[in-house]
């Protein structure tokens, strides 16, 4: 296992630190927008934040990383935020508009950065290192939302299911994914109201089913 590296600099490089690494995940999400993962260069994405290749390198390891990390902040941050709410909400608060609400905003704000995404999908399909590292991220992803909407049934007062809360979470996980991909390419095919309706009546099937074990 590699050494971590020992970070020598004082509190205010440090601070600029921090402020060159999101100038240069803002030049990164450019870049990657304009070319592609594929044809994107770290040369570019430091030319067009202003800073040396090194500087590149310092904060990640590679263009993989640095992708990785746009993508955890850019999209996986809002996610995370929802699955907080989630698991905190009052029972009489309805969480289905809430989602469709964020999810139609992350599409808006983040349209660049989901096509991209979907490209490296494709890489890390065909490729066994990059599958693996992408598909730990959405295992996270899927074992917070898995406890989040396990809380969330506790709240309601729900029957016991007969599905573990984490296929639960694979299920709401993968209709926001094919709800994304069809509205990329088809957007008036997707309401801005129905992913919370479809997670709805996930969820009201699955309750009903417990209901009539």
């Amino acid at each position: 296992m590699p050494t971590a590296r020992l970070d020598r600099r004082t509190r205010r490089a440090r601070t600029e630190g921090a402020d060159a690494r999101e100038a240069l995940l803002r030049a990164a999400a450019e870049v990657f927008a304009e070319h592609g993962f594929r044809h994107a260069s770290i040369d570019e994405v430091a030319a067009r934040a202003g800073y040396s290749k090194g500087a590149v390198y310092w904060h990640f390891a590679g263009k993989d990383e640095l992708f990785l990390a746009l993508v955890s902040e850019r999209i996986d941050a809002p996610t995370r935020e929802m699955i907080d709410l989630l698991s905190s909400a009052p029972p009489d608060r309805d969480m289905a508009p809430e989602a469709s609400r964020r999810f139609t905003e992350l599409m808006r704000e983040q349209r660049d950065l989901l096509l991209l995404d979907q490209e490296y999908w494709s890489r890390a399909v065909r490729d066994e290192k990059l599958r693996r590292r992408y598909a730990k991220r959405r295992a996270q992803l899927r074992r917070e939302l898995g406890e989040a909407l396990a809380a969330r049934m506790r709240h309601l007062g729900a029957p016991p299911l007969d599905l573990p809360a984490e296929d639960v979470a694979t299920i709401v996980m993968s209709l926001g994914i094919g709800l994304t991909q069809q509205k990329l390419i088809e957007p008036d095919a997707v309401p801005d109201d129905l992913l919370g309706e479809a997670v709805a009546l996930v969820y009201r099937g699955l309750v009903a089913r417990a209901e009539d074990r």
